[in-house]
């Protein structure tokens, strides 16, 4: 499978998976006479910011405890001039899904620019890896073994969670860095609501990470929601500059939902090893 095209341009050196909207989530101001900072005292605030550290470890321990969770996100994007800029990044959605009790994981990708079905799936339980995808009016598909051992697969779903929020690297030197929310400037913005839950709601609006798409940025904004347990139900991203010589805008959207629900087997997955068995 191509990670580029899954997780270029969105934001952090990783999967920024691209994360979609449910309908009765917004944001609202003080609920119930609510004060304009909620949760005041949740030790993952730091005074009108957010302590990220704190913020990670009970974001990625929730989903942890639970057994699993999905990442699902949307990524719009345009651009000036007939051409697709290079490199670009198409619009697309993306999803990946974590079962730790049954050791399963499922990735789905769709580019929606598209006339046509262009859509990648993964799924992995049991030792086995399936692929598919589907292009160009064709289906392939692929198997593999895997040997994940449930802390591997624990520690990927970490990694996954902590999309767009602090995801850890190095620098040339060895120096441990961050990319994510520290990119940003958070600022409490009084409450908003998740899936019919009270959040306190944090909005930015300047970005100081590098990155590729689009090249140079000129105006950015972004909203955090955070529940009150510290888990983070959605991440809005927004930037808009100039890249390959032309103007272009990315939107990316990105929910943390379904914790602990189970995989089930996707209904291609006979197909694959029918169509890769010797």
């Amino acid at each position: 499978m191509n990670r580029r095209r899954f997780l270029a341009g969105l934001g952090t050196g990783t999967a920024v998976g691209i994360a979609g909207c449910s309908g009765d989530e917004g944001s609202v101001g003080p609920l119930n006479g609510g004060p304009d900072r909620p949760f005041a005292d949740a030790d993952w605030r730091d005074g009108d910011g957010l302590a990220l550290g704190t913020l990670a470890e009970a974001h990625t321990g929730a989903f942890v405890d639970a057994g699993g969770f999905t990442l699902f996100s949307t990524a719009e994007t345009s651009h000036d001039g007939g051409a697709e800029p290079a490199p670009w990044l198409p619009s697309q959605t993306y999803e990946s899904g974590y079962d730790i009790a049954n050791g399963r994981q499922y990735v789905r990708q769709e580019i929606t620019e598209t006339s046509e079905a262009d859509v990648t799936e993964l799924y992995v339980a049991d030792g086995e890896l399936l692929f598919r995808r589907r292009a160009d009016g064709e289906t392939q598909y692929d198997r593999q073994s895997a040997d994940r051992s449930a802390a591997d697969l624990e520690d990927s779903m970490r990694q996954e969670a902590l999309t767009g929020i602090r995801v850890e690297g190095e620098t040339e030197t060895g120096e441990t860095r961050y990319e994510g929310l520290n990119r940003w400037n958070p600022t409490s913005d009084g409450e908003g609501q998740v899936r019919g839950e009270r959040t306190a709601r944090f909005t930015a609006d300047a970005f100081d990470g590098d990155r590729n798409i689009p090249e140079t940025v000129e105006t950015a904004s972004a909203t955090a929601y955070v529940y009150e347990a510290g888990v983070v139900p959605r991440l809005e991203q927004s930037w808009a500059g100039e890249h390959d010589g032309r103007g272009a805008t990315v939107d990316v959207d990105i929910d943390y939902r379904d914790p602990g629900a189970e995989i089930p087997e996707p209904d291609w997955a006979a197909d694959a090893r029918e169509a890769t068995s010797e």
